[in-house]
């Protein structure tokens, strides 16, 4: 019988990562929230359509104005007890690719995840200022309208987490702030300030915005931070200090030119400095510490599940007994909404 191993170089590369890899705590005394006067409430949405087949259901929202197409994986058939549920918020750059394999990595820990449909693309001619900041909007009202539906649905889970990658992470924020009953949130190689984050990042989508900004509109440098200044009114850092610092679990990338430290550190201290995993990649080369990512999301989602309540069966196991045995293997994003 051929027995697949694991070439010596990446074992020890590996192992070295893991070695290089930091966990900082959160404070023995974390910081109160401030409080968040201007969170716009929210009716329950009515799902206007849904198919199930056990392991993954998909479903149509509407509500607030708004129709979002959402996706809930289950870690187990529906037929065991409700178990918590992990909030997937997209990513910029596609990212389809990566979202499936977080959604399987977490389902593999015993959760079950659920992700909306885009809200539209980003940075793309001829969105400026505003119309940036009504996406982001948008996009943070569908994770509100998912939240409240799974919240109101028969089976409710018993907690609920947001986990943000790059800009998931930016809407991971907001979200937590304005739904306060999200049980914790895992920000993942995201930061604040968004204006001198957009100057500076190196993701080819976001230099190709400002280029165009530049050619067509003649703006760049300080007047462009400052106009972004003027109209991105969904800043991160104005909401983190809302979002109790030990519900946080933060992630940064060492040698992030995407997101760069300085942006990253700024959000980090906004959310009261919470525990922080240090990788020693970059934006992307971090996908290479995914396990460790999502083994300490993982914990940290666990520590903030409220007890099972008597007489139920406990669904968060450590590991499935077939951890990536999760039904059907074709599976999709949700096409993006209209």
């Amino acid at each position: 019988m051929h027995t697949v191993r694991t070439p010596p170089f990446s074992a020890t590369a590996l192992t070295l990562l893991a070695a290089a890899c930091s966990l900082q705590p959160a404070p023995g005394t974390a910081r109160p929230p401030l409080p968040l006067a201007d969170a716009v409430p929210l009716l329950t949405p009515d799902c206007s359509r849904w198919q199930d087949d056990g392991w993954r259901a998909r479903g149509v929202l509407d509500g607030g104005g708004e129709r979002v197409r959402f996706e809930l994986r289950r870690a187990a058939g529906p037929a065991t007890p409700a178990r918590p549920v992990v909030l997937l918020v997209p990513i910029l750059a596609g990212g389809a690719d990566l979202m499936e394999l977080v959604a399987r990595r977490i389902c593999a820990e015993g959760f079950d995840v659920a992700f909306c449909a885009r809200a539209g693309d980003a940075l793309l001619p001829p969105q400026r200022g505003p119309e940036l900041d009504e996406l982001f909007r948008r996009t943070v009202l569908h994770q509100r309208l998912l939240l409240r539906w799974l919240a109101s649905s028969p089976d409710a889970p018993p907690a609920t987490f947001l986990l943000g990658v790059s800009l998931g992470g930016m809407v991971a924020t907001v979200v937590a702030a304005e739904e306060p009953s999200v049980h914790g949130l895992a920000v993942c190689f995201s930061g604040g300030d968004l204006p001198s984050l957009m100057m500076a990042s190196s993701e080819p989508i976001v230099r190709e915005w400002v280029d165009w900004r530049r050619t067509t509109d003649g703006i760049d440098g300080c007047a462009l931070d400052q106009e972004l200044r003027r109209t991105l009114g969904c800043e991160p850092l104005r909401y983190a200090a809302r979002v109790p610092t030990d519900k946080v679990l933060f992630v940064d990338a060492g040698l992030d030119t995407v997101v760069p430290p300085p942006n990253q550190a700024l959000l980090w201290e906004a959310f009261g400095r919470p525990e922080r995993l240090t990788l020693p990649l970059g934006h992307y080369s971090a996908v290479l510490g995914l396990d460790r990512v999502i083994l300490a999301t993982a914990d940290h989602f666990r520590s903030l599940t409220p007890p099972t309540p008597p007489g139920a069966t406990a669904a968060l196991a450590r590991r499935a007994a077939r951890p990536f045995d999760l039904g059907p293997p074709e599976s999709t994003i949700p096409a993006d909404s209209p």
